[in-house]
């Protein structure tokens, strides 16, 4: 009897689509697409808006191209696409690309390059990475700033060709350095829709495991797995970046890409890595940030702490202090108080094993909550592109906005009806992995469903607000302490 396919559905059966992967630009083209939008995203916004005060940045942040394409669109949109289709964003991604044209150099120049030590493997410097750039976004608003976003797009671009001239692995940036590594390892875990061999037998029996021989390694196309991965055994978060190149080389054209069966490996729930679990610690008190700021006496009392520290900090910046509060104070706290609970009921492991189970119950709602904040900035945000894209540095707009001369342009979807979805869908991960979580972390159920409801509760309850309709737009005629900006 034939053995059924691991994939229900495979968009590599689509035959244009199979033809566009399996053709020789794919996918160097479409990074390369990139990395031409993000050098002229970069060139547009130096320069500009490192001059002006708060409430200007406010409507800049959406009127000039390039804050708009990459914390307006792209930033969210890559959260949508790590939720609904895994890592796909990574196969276009042009930092791949400029870190392999820098392994590229070295090797042409003779230089061997250094290895990736057992810390930089681990994923802690991504997880590092992330906090910083929520750092800068908090102490100089460079989420507000188009000199600074630009600044920072050509940072990422220097150090991908950096990292990858000077280590030897493939993909060194990818795996070590990448910013939003961990987000994509952590939210890719929840879509079924995943890249798989059809049939394990066939990759069994296969005699020259092209997939996977180093001889292949250093092709242009059809190379043998870059990231040094098993292409046909497969495990959760892998690091896995779809280029697709398993599919090409693969023989017998057993490597597909759709809805992968419950059943493959691919798909068994696991406890998160301890860098994975340090990121849903930090995300979970900076998307509670981020969705609170949508409800105006919600937002204010959120901020009491931060504003409290200022009164007795006032030489440091209000910018820092909420940092400090909704990355640090606040995810401690909320951490402190589940496995405070957790051991109260019975929950008798270590504090690592604990944090572990209770971050991996409480990932799919963080990553739900922040999909909630994505719809809500993508719809608020949208409306301006086609004015952006006529005045891409957005000064011109900006001015007509401020003496009422144009209307800014109305959202593409009313919050309450966000919320309404996005809650939900809570609701539901919240009930899916009640039932599941016992099989997935064994002998840690009670700190995993801890974790799953003190955060199914914080964003549910965020969420209920949202819906009511007491919103504003993102901390909008709130007054706090004013980001310093460089004048």
């Amino acid at each position: 009897m034939r053995e059924a396919s691991q994939l229900h559905f495979d968009f590599l059966a689509w035959g244009p689509l199979r033809r566009l992967v399996m053709g020789a630009g794919f996918p160097v083209v479409l990074q390369a697409v990139g990395l031409a939008a993000i050098v002229g995203l970069a060139v547009n916004g130096l320069g500009v808006g490192a001059d002006l005060r708060g409430d200007q940045l406010t409507i800049l942040r959406k009127t000039n191209l390039t804050t708009l394409a990459v914390w307006g669109l792209w930033w969210p949109g890559m959260i949508a696409v790590a939720i609904l289709f895994g890592r796909a964003w990574c196969t276009v991604c042009p930092m791949e690309l400029v870190n392999r044209v820098g392994h590229a150099v070295s090797r042409k120049l003779g230089w061997q390059g250094a290895r990736l030590g057992k810390l930089l493997r681990a994923g802690w410097v991504t997880v590092l990475l992330y906090l910083v750039l929520q750092l800068l976004v908090a102490g100089i608003a460079l989420h507000r700033v188009p000199h600074f976003t630009a600044i920072m797009l050509l940072g990422l671009v220097g150090l991908a060709l950096v990292v990858g001239v000077v280590f030897r692995e493939h993909r060194s940036f990818c795996t070590a350095f990448c910013p939003a590594s961990a987000l994509l390892s952590v939210y890719g875990r929840y879509t079924p829709l995943q890249l798989e061999a059809r049939r394990r037998s066939v990759c069994r029996d296969c005699a020259t495991k092209d997939c996977v021989r180093d001889a292949h390694r250093d092709r242009f196309d059809r190379r043998s797995c870059p990231s040094l991965l098993v292409p046909y055994r497969r495990g959760p978060s892998d690091g896995c970046v779809l280029c697709l190149q398993c599919v090409k080389i693969c023989p017998h054209d057993n490597m597909g890409i759709g809805l992968v069966s419950a059943r493959a490996p691919i798909r068994k729930g696991s406890l998160l890595r301890p860098f994975e679990a340090a990121f849903v610690t930090v995300a979970l008190g900076f998307v509670a940030h981020e969705v609170i700021g949508e409800v105006k006496w919600l937002d204010a009392m959120f901020h009491s702490v931060p504003a409290r520290l200022d009164e007795f900090l006032p030489s440091a910046s209000f910018g820092w202090l909420e940092a400090l509060w909704f990355l640090v104070l606040f995810p401690l706290g909320v951490w402190a108080a589940i496995a405070a609970v957790s051991y109260g009921v019975g929950q008798r492991t270590g504090v690592r094993s604990l944090l572990l189970a209770a971050a991996t119950g409480a990932a799919p709602v963080v990553a739900a909550a922040h999909l909630a904040k994505a719809a809500a900035k993508m719809s608020s945000w949208g409306g301006f592109l086609p004015v952006a894209l006529g005045d891409p540095r957005g000064l011109d707009t900006l001015a007509a906005i401020s003496q009422d001369a144009l209307v800014p342009p109305a959202g593409l979807l009313d919050l309450p009806v966000v919320g309404g979805v996005m809650l939900g869908a809570t609701m539901i991960i919240a009930v899916r992995g009640w039932r599941r979580l016992p099989d997935m972390v064994k002998g840690s159920a009670i700190a995993a469903r801890a974790g799953l409801l003190g955060s199914s509760l914080l964003f549910a309850s965020v969420l209920v607000t949202w819906v009511e309709g007491d919103v504003m737009s993102p901390r909008d005629g709130v007054t706090f302490p004013t980001v310093a900006t460089p004048a």
